[in-house]
């Protein structure tokens, strides 16, 4: 019997330039064994790019450190709103791994004969923090089975997180009866418990309005940090390939100079009268 969990392990393996028709062969496989609509399925597959194929891979390279991953992000939505010091503290870490986890898929590439850009270790992290915020996509990430690239998210990454149950007045106590001193009291007190709960509440909304604004800040600050990183790596890159025209062309001067040398040694000889006997 075809094992189609494996068939399709086997196939997200081969790299984008065997796999038209490696997807071809395991559709073939399933059509013999009987499975038709997965092999119609598997027919459908598109040929991934050598960055989602390289983001796949991960999952077999290094399951636990994609698992771990996914928990960062997860970890610092639960906690952005609740505990902000243990959220930024899990983003620091969520970064950190997601630089090693692109850097292994940069390898990976690197070693399947691929070229890795920094627009390709880029599409690469911004699949991974796709995936990762998405509790379906991240068990394709898990499973090494992502069938597209992913953009990376915005601070939408924090929805659904929340900062506590809301407040709410419970009324109680007996009713008034008179216009005792006993009712009077009642009321106050009631009145006075209303007015705490209602600027506890206001409280709690400030506060979670403010660790808001601050998970807000630094996510945007992240993402300026990364952009400033990404320009200083183009500028050093091009500043590299100036440097290496300004040595050809120095080499190049260095070879011109000696052949104007040499041939203006020759040419001193050739204009040298014969010596006489």
């Amino acid at each position: 019997m075809v094992e189609i969990s494996r068939l399709l392990d086997e196939l997200y393996a081969v790299p984008p330039k065997d796999f038209t028709r490696a997807r071809n062969a395991k559709a073939a496989e399933l059509t013999a064994a009987g499975h038709a609509d997965d092999a119609k399925a598997v027919r459908q597959l598109g040929k991934p790019s050598a960055s989602l194929w390289a983001t796949n891979q991960l999952a077999r390279l290094d399951p636990e450190r994609v698992a771990h991953f996914v928990d960062l992000v997860q970890q610092t939505r639960r906690t952005q709103l609740r505990d902000p010091r243990a959220a930024a503290e899990a983003m620091r870490a969520q970064r950190v791994e997601l630089e090693a986890l692109t850097t292994a898929a940069a390898e990976a590439m690197t070693k399947a004969g691929y070229p890795v850009s920094r627009a390709a270790r880029g599409r690469v992290s911004d699949t991974l923090l796709g995936a990762a915020v998405d509790g379906r996509l991240a068990d394709e990430l898990r499973g090494g089975r992502l069938t597209s690239e992913l953009s990376a998210p915005g601070f939408e990454i924090f929805a659904g997180a929340t900062a506590g149950a809301e407040l709410r007045l419970v009324r109680g106590g007996k009713s008034a009866e008179s216009r005792s001193e006993r009712a009077a009291a009642q009321r106050a007190r009631e009145q006075s418990k209303q007015e705490r709960q209602d600027r506890a509440a206001d409280a709690e909304r400030q506060d979670a309005v403010r660790r808001a604004e601050a998970a807000e800040r630094a996510a945007r600050e992240a993402r300026e940090a990364e952009h400033a990183l990404r320009e200083a790596e183009r500028t050093a890159h091009d500043a590299e390939n100036a440097v290496h025209e300004l040595e050809r062309q120095l080499a190049d001067a260095r070879r011109r100079w000696k052949s104007a040398q040499r041939e203006a040694v020759a040419a001193a000889r050739r204009a040298r009268p014969p010596t006489r006997r």
